[in-house]
């Protein structure tokens, strides 16, 4: 189907790809020899990003990030609700010129995500943004996170909503910050958290820096707020690992 879809694209259609996150680890190779080094514009739309519960163990979508992270010029966009997922679905079909992945998870949003305030189309914000603490994140757990900082004293809360390449927006807003928590609903080796520590650690970052996420493991069937508890993920746990280390 990925190969399918560069055809149509170099023939000059806008083809789009549903899949499941899980199913899209067996497309790697056609995914970097056929569309991205063919330069073809082709949207998938990954389903199933994250945790998806009852599905069970092989259906956890945890792996796409930091697959998707290692294809030239892909773009990769994890919207926290529904209207940031259809504006993301329009933009890579009407706006993008490359191979673009908008993912998101199993379920339905959450409104407290429509408290974020939009810095640009690729990030918001919430909270007091002079803070000092700074908690990132993005996709579903966005939600988590704004009622963690809710009982947070000095902390305000970044969310993205393009993962790929981390908007630079973001990296300048972060450099002058003591603290920056992230909260990753994936893999955390090669997963989103990483590759911004690395580049604020380039830039001369000299505050803390800590990565929540998914360490080198498959993660067993349970429901999606057992795994969010579990892996630290829910607005308690953020709280709490904040509360350590101040």
């Amino acid at each position: 189907a990925v190969t399918f879809a560069s055809g149509l694209s170099k023939n000059g259609m806008k083809p789009v790809f549903a899949v499941y996150s899980t199913f899209l680890q067996r497309c790697y190779d056609q995914l970097i020899h056929d569309v991205a080094l063919q330069k073809q514009k082709v949207l998938l739309a990954v389903d199933r990003a994250g945790f998806v519960g009852e599905d069970g163990e092989t259906h956890h979508g945890l792996f796409d990030v930091a697959f998707l992270g290692t294809v030239p010029g892909m773009k990769v966009y994890s919207p926290c609700n529904f209207n940031l997922l259809e504006a993301d679905l329009k933009n890579a079909l009407y706006s993008e010129e490359t191979a673009v992945a908008v993912r998101y998870p199993r379920g339905t949003e959450n409104e407290n995500t429509k408290e974020l305030k939009s810095v640009s189309f690729d990030y918001s914000v919430y909270g007091d943004e002079k803070s000092q603490t700074a908690i990132v994140t993005y996709g579903r757990i966005t939600a988590e996170a704004i009622e963690a900082v809710k009982e947070i004293k000095d902390a305000f809360l970044v969310s993205l909503n393009l993962i790929k390449p981390i908007p630079e927006g973001v990296i300048d807003l972060l450099l002058s910050r003591k603290r920056v928590f992230f909260f990753e609903e994936g893999q955390k080796s090669a997963g989103v958290a990483e590759k911004l520590g690395i580049t604020l650690l380039e830039k001369g970052y000299k505050g803390k820096y800590s990565i929540t996420a998914v360490e080198d493991k498959f993660v067993e069937q349970a429901s999606i707020n057992e795994l969010l508890s579990k892996y630290g993920l829910n607005k308690e746990a953020m709280i709490k690992k904040l509360s350590e280390e101040f």
